[in-house]
């Protein structure tokens, strides 16, 4: 019988049919991680499905800090995550230095992720998956009890289905910008209240209605306003109002404060771990609407936030708020002089309101209204006229970047 390699051939072909295919790597998008009282918890987010998960812990040594190491095993990291943070070889440090966690480490390792966290003390590590693209792992101290401030993983889920990048149906493209423009407080919340009795909640409204004005003669931008009177809307119902139509920025415009009278200047935030104590302390003032919401009640969504102090999808939020920024602190000062104008910069820290937006966000503080020369500028139109002519070019100029990438 004549020998033939038919056979033999077929068999090796339906092998190959059956073999398993190795999969894009899903790539890890977000880092988030909440802080507690010897209790720290992250949450790791990815464009796919979370694959194998291995973790230990490994005691200090020495001048080394203890570690706490989980793998994900078939990721990668996504260069938008490097690009928002401190590039190291092979991956990303994220610094932290806060409730005794020194810092997290994300390393391509292969073609797995391996996410360390430095802390001072050794911790015990647990994982558990929450709708299968996303990771929570909690590092307990031993023999510490969970902290109970910290959001549980239902709250995680009710924030995710607000934030998470999904294919969502928003119609056929657009012609023109979609802009959510947030006023500040408002209602029973003032805000904060000017040596001269200036209600921040007053100058920020007259503040987004001319920013709205330019975006719609200037960009041609079809603008939402959170809102267009002296009304309380919750910091969940203003991000809930970008994402559900679908915004392509949200602008969300304050006035400063602070307890000394000689504190002043102009400050764009985005979101992110706060840049230094002061930034954080204006967030603390920020958020204290959220528990000051008729009827005192919190969302899932909003227990999110508690001691957030990681986020990792930044990149064009920061890029937003230093093209508004520049913009505003050149035509300041070329309008009142260098000596007139304090920069106190770009800088991040963890507002409420920016945590749920889907879109580019970023909050301007347009000058401290606890500042006599400040406050008194913020009341005149033509200050105002300034600040939002300037807020809109800058916006200009993202949406040009953007448009060009």
């Amino acid at each position: 019988m004549p020998f033939t390699l038919r056979p033999l051939l077929i068999l090796v072909s339906c092998l190959l049919l059956l073999w398993p295919v190795p999969g894009r790597a899903a790539a890890l998008e977000r880092v988030l991680l909440f802080l507690g009282q010897e209790h720290a918890r992250v949450l790791v987010l990815l464009d796919g499905e979370v694959g194998e998960v291995q973790s230990r812990s490994m005691p200090a040594v020495g001048a080394a800090a203890a570690r706490s190491v989980f793998t994900l095993e078939g990721a990668s990291i996504d260069p938008k995550l490097v690009e928002a943070y401190r590039a190291i070889p092979g991956g990303v440090e994220i610094p932290v230095d806060n409730l005794g966690v020194r810092r997290l480490v994300l390393s391509q390792i292969g073609g797995d992720v391996q996410v360390a966290v430095d802390t001072m003390r050794a911790r015990g590590v647990s994982t558990s998956l929450i709708g299968g693209r996303a990771l929570l792992v909690d590092l307990l101290v031993p023999g510490a009890a969970p902290d109970q401030s910290l959001p549980d993983a239902a709250a995680l889920q009710s924030w995710m289905r607000g934030v998470l990048n999904v294919t969502a149906d928003v119609g056929p493209p657009r012609d023109r910008p979609r802009i959510v423009v947030d006023a500040g407080h408002g209602g029973h919340d003032p805000g904060a209240v000017g040596h001269a009795g200036t209600h921040e909640s007053d100058i920020v409204l007259a503040l987004a209605r001319k920013v709205g004005a330019g975006l719609e003669r200037e960009l041609g931008a079809e603008v939402i306003y959170t809102r267009d009177d002296d009304t309380f809307i919750p910091l969940s119902g203003r991000a809930a109002l970008a994402n559900a139509r679908d915004a392509d920025i949200f602008l969300s415009i304050h006035a400063n404060a602070s307890v000394s009278p000689d504190v002043w200047g102009i400050t764009t935030f985005y979101l992110d771990v706060a840049s230094d104590a002061a930034a954080a302390a204006v967030a603390a003032r920020e958020n204290r609407a959220v528990v000051t919401a008729a009827g005192g009640a919190q969302d899932a969504a909003d227990l999110v936030m508690g001691e957030l102090v990681v986020s990792g999808t930044s990149a064009l939020s920061r890029r937003l708020a230093l093209e508004v920024h520049q913009s505003v602190i050149g035509q300041v000062t070329s309008t009142y002089g260098a000596s007139r104008v304090h920069d106190i910069g770009v800088q991040t820290a963890m507002f409420y309101v920016l945590v749920s937006p889907r879109m580019p966000s970023i909050l301007f503080e347009a000058s401290f209204v606890t500042h006599p020369e400040d406050e008194l500028r913020l009341r005149t139109p033509t200050f105002q006229n300034i600040l939002a002519d300037a807020i809109v070019r800058g916006v200009g100029s993202y949406l040009e970047v953007a448009r060009d990438e």
